[in-house]
């Protein structure tokens, strides 16, 4: 009899000791408390682990900050027009223009001067052109358009380059016609700026070998 209490007593004992045993290692568990003599069975992160795990909280906001900073400029940057200024229409040919042979220049609008003068072939009819006006692109594509004293009007296409000797070549590319049915024949075009600082244009009509020197100035 007394056996048989002492073996029900020493089982008892061991559920005791083991359940006591599961609860504290629960209560490590649960309050992230190091134990040495169970550090083998311990769950808890040590404090130099939650540093890192801080700090990874930490870079992690930062980051969803500066991506959100970035969304908010690029959004900012995509509602911005961005237009580039063009050339300036009241600037003169100087000597670095045509060194530089610098075609954007020509950009704007200028005059040939007043005393170009033409005589019909067949009639002898002479028409001054008092107006003799150029516009160009900033890639030297331009338009002319000369008024008569007769009251026509002459226009047509012209493109400028710079030829050998840096000089500044202006081509019609054809005869340009009038409003009144007739045409001034082709003339090759060359401009030069003299010492002066000026710039002049001698112009030569290869077909009727008419040539005349006009000014070449901003309107």
């Amino acid at each position: 009899m007394k056996t048989r209490l002492w073996i029900a007593i020493v089982f008892g004992t061991l559920i005791l000791v083991s359940g006591s045993a599961f609860a504290a290692y629960a209560a490590l568990q649960s309050c992230a408390v190091r134990s040495n003599f169970l550090d083998h069975l311990n769950g808890c992160p040590t404090a130099t682990e939650i540093a890192i795990e801080d700090e990874h909280s930490k870079l992690d906001a930062d980051r969803a900050a500066l991506l959100h900073q970035i969304l908010a400029a690029e959004r900012e940057l995509a509602a911005r027009q961005c237009k580039a200024l063009p050339p300036d229409r009241t600037r003169l040919l100087q000597q670095d223009s045509f060194r530089e042979q610098d075609i954007t220049a020509l950009y704007g609008c200028w005059s040939l001067g007043s005393e170009y003068k033409t005589r019909d072939v067949d009639s002898g009819k002479v028409i001054s052109y008092p107006s003799w006006q150029m516009c160009f692109d900033t890639q030297g594509q331009g338009k002319q358009v000369m008024r008569g004293d007769d009251g026509s009007v002459c226009e047509g296409p012209v493109q400028a380059r710079y030829g050998d000797g840096n000089s500044l070549v202006l081509g019609e590319g054809g005869n340009l016609s009038c409003s009144d049915g007739g045409y001034i024949h082709r003339r090759d075009i060359a401009c030069n700026l003299n010492n002066s600082g000026a710039v002049s244009c001698a112009t030569v009509q290869p077909e009727t070998e008419g040539a005349a020197t006009v000014p070449f100035s901003r309107l």
